[in-house]
């Protein structure tokens, strides 16, 4: 084996590739052009171009302090690598998103619900309730929710709400030959804690 690339252990159990005679010359470039320098222990030499390499580095050898400012660039994180918990809290912000957030009244965290549910109308029937759960509870019974139908013949109206779910009433008028459709709704509101 060539005792340029022999592999030896220090203390700490890393691997260091051990330089002898020549091969120590041609890691070490003299800055004053003079090998001769290298017997006499001068000390104003450099390494060259190329010597180190990542595997020379002891393990935790470059710390944040020998990290330039501004150096690191959005191409040196890999993917999915920035994760909840190194967010500082408030640090995103609405004007940081893609999209438009539900807003309200300031420091209140806000529940958004929605879905549709269809319904029949009997040929007796001229007002029918339905009652709808909800996925997620509110934090008490003051919260916005709102109701449509899919045929403007169709009224809906709120007539019930509580923390985990809102009744809503269907009215048709008197005499309308149709007799089913979908419900709309959205409600919006405080998160129970």
């Amino acid at each position: 084996m060539n005792k340029a690339r022999r592999i030896t252990r220090i203390r700490r159990g890393r691997p260091f590739r051990r330089y002898d005679g020549y091969n120590k010359k041609i890691a070490i470039r003299g800055t004053s052009g003079k090998w001769s320098d290298l017997e006499n222990d001068v000390m104003d030499h450099a390494l060259a171009d190329d010597v180190i390499s990542a595997s020379h580095l002891q393990h935790r050898s470059v710390r944040s302090e020998a990290i330039e400012d501004y150096a690191v660039h959005s191409i040196h994180l890999s993917s999915e690598s920035i994760i909840s918990s190194k967010l500082a809290l408030e640090s995103v912000q609405p004007s940081h998103l893609s999209f438009n957030p539900v807003q309200g009244i300031p420091d209140m965290p806000l529940l958004q619900q929605f879905g549709c549910f269809p319904f029949i109308f009997s040929d007796e029937q001229e007002t029918i309730e339905i009652t709808i759960p909800l996925q997620t509870s509110y934090q008490d019974e003051h919260y916005v929710v709102v109701a449509s139908c899919s045929d403007p013949v169709f009224q809906a109206g709120i007539r019930k709400r509580q923390h985990a779910e809102v009744a809503i009433g269907i009215t048709r008028p008197a005499g309308t030959m149709i007799s089913e459709g979908w419900l709309y709704w959205i409600s919006i509101g405080r998160t129970a804690t």
